[in-house]
C-alpha cells in the first residue's frame, strides 16, 4: 500500500469532496422529497449512487420514476449525457494499457469529469504508481457522491423539506461552467450551438421532450463540422 499516494489523492480530490457532498446530498433530499412513498430511500439512495456515478443523472432519476418514463427516453438520454466519457476514455487508453482487467473496468465505471481531470493532472513518472495513484482517486470520489447522495437521502426522509428548486442545482452549476469557459471567444461556438440546438427542440418539441433532440443536434453537428470548429477555436 502506497500511503504517499493515498496521501495525495486525499488532499487534491478535497474540492471535489466539498462538491460532490453538496450536490449529491441535494440530489438525496430531491428523491426523498419527490419521491415520499418509496419505501427505504436511503437505501435506494446508496445504490442509485452507487451503481450510477453520474450527477446529471441523479438528478433526472426521480423525474423518471414519478413519470414512469419509456425505457427508450431513459437509455437515450443516458447515452447522450455521458458520451463525453468516451472521448475521455480514449485519451486514457495508452496510460492504462496492460493493467490488471479489474482496475481498468473500475476506473472506466467511476469516470468523471472531476476524477478525469484530476488523473490527466498526475505526473508520476511510474506508470504502476501512476495507476494506483488514479485508482485511489477515482475511489475516493466514488466514495464522496455516495455519502453525499445517501446523507441527502436520510436527512430528507427525517426532516420535512420542500424540494422546489432542488432539482435546478445541477443546471446551475453547468450554467457557472458554461459562464467560465465562454469568457474565451473560441469557446462561444459550441455554447451557441447548444443554445441554438435547444432553442429548436424548444420549438418543435414540449418542454418534457425537448431534450434528447436537442442532444442528439448537438451531437450531431460538432461530429460533421468537427473539424470547422476545430479551426475556429484554434485546434490544431
Amino acid at each position: 500500500m502506497n500511503n504517499q499516494n493515498w496521501r495525495d489523492a486525499f488532499k487534491n480530490t478535497l474540492p471535489v469532496l466539498m462538491g460532490y457532498l453538496t450536490m449529491g446530498a441535494a440530489a438525496g433530499i430531491l428523491l426523498a422529497g419527490t419521491l415520499p412513498q418509496l419505501p427505504g430511500k436511503p437505501l435506494w439512495a446508496f445504490f442509485s449512487s452507487a451503481l450510477s456515478i453520474s450527477g446529471a443523472l441523479q438528478f433526472i432519476i426521480t423525474g423518471w420514476i414519478k413519470s414512469a418514463s419509456p425505457l427508450t427516453d431513459v437509455v437515450l438520454l443516458t447515452l447522450f449525457l455521458n458520451l463525453r466519457y468516451a472521448m475521455y476514455g480514449l485519451s486514457l487508453i495508452d496510460r492504462f494499457e496492460g493493467i490488471p482487467r479489474w482496475k481498468k473496468y473500475y476506473l472506466i465505471w467511476t469516470l468523471t469529469d472531476e476524477t478525469f481531470a484530476l488523473q490527466c493532472a498526475d505526473k508520476r513518472k511510474s506508470k504502476d504508481d501512476s495507476v494506483d495513484y488514479c485508482l485511489k482517486v477515482a475511489f475516493l470520489d466514488h466514495c464522496y457522491w455516495i455519502t453525499g447522495v445517501t446523507a441527502g437521502a436520510v436527512i430528507g426522509s427525517a426532516l420535512p423539506f420542500n424540494t422546489k428548486g432542488i432539482d435546478f442545482a445541477m443546471t446551475a452549476l453547468f450554467i457557472v461552467i458554461l459562464t467560465d469557459q465562454v469568457r474565451e471567444k473560441k469557446n462561444c461556438i459550441p455554447a451557441l450551438t447548444g443554445g441554438m440546438a435547444a432553442l429548436l427542440s424548444r420549438i418543435f418539441f414540449s418542454t418534457s421532450n425537448m431534450l434528447i433532440p436537442a442532444m442528439a443536434v448537438m451531437i450531431g453537428v460538432f461530429l460533421l463540422f468537427r473539424k470547422m470548429i476545430g479551426k475556429l477555436q484554434g485546434v490544431k
